[in-house]
């Protein structure tokens, strides 16, 4: 077991909720992850979660540059993880309900492309709500969110995106990771 997965289980033990998985997302879910995100060369890529970097690492091998990724993790203990092993990668500790402050303090208003490795479903209604309308409040009119689940049923509720002025469509079922995960696409209704 690697520094990264102990880290993963120690933060789990600490916070089930706040982690919201069993395992680490896996290389199949992450590769789904960043083919629904389809970031284009240049465009800012905000990650929401990033916990140990699963995700980070398939959007580097998929050409983001480091200096185009924002990592958002509320974990001080992740925080200090993602510094420390993705140099150049700009890495903000902060509560992703405070998302659009956030990036201005970070020189952006908003983004054309955000993934979230946020455990939504297993968070309190209010606080999934507070990320949800932050991610959309974030997002760019051409942009994109992507969001995965472990539940069938789209990760932020339907009357939310609606509010928010998103469209949804589920992306792809990842069966080979533990547990099987959904990939949902999010973006602007136009």
């Amino acid at each position: 077991m690697g520094n990264h997965e102990m880290l993963f289980w120690r933060r789990y033990l600490r916070r089930p909720l706040g982690v919201g998985a069993v395992a680490p997302s896996g290389p199949s879910l992450a590769k789904a992850m960043v083919a629904a995100l389809a970031p284009g060369p240049g465009d800012t890529v905000v990650e929401i979660g990033p916990g140990t970097g699963p995700f980070t690492r398939a959007l580097l091998a998929a050409g983001v540059a480091p200096s185009h990724l924002i990592l958002i993790e509320f974990d001080k203990e992740f925080v200090r993880h993602l510094r420390h092993k993705f140099p150049g990668v700009t890495v903000v500790e902060g509560d992703a309900q405070e998302l659009p402050r956030l990036l201005k303090e970070q020189g952006h208003d908003k983004v054309p492309c955000i993934l979230s490795g946020l455990p939504l479903r297993s968070m309190p209604e209010h606080v999934r709500v507070g990320i949800s309308r932050a991610m959309a409040a974030s997002l760019a009119d051409e942009g994109r969110l992507v969001q995965f689940s472990y539940l069938f049923g789209p990760p932020i509720d339907r009357a939310e995106c609606r509010a928010a002025g998103l469209k949804a469509r589920r992306a792809k079922a990842i069966m080979a990771n533990i547990p099987p995960a959904f990939v949902w696409r999010y973006s602007r209704s136009q």
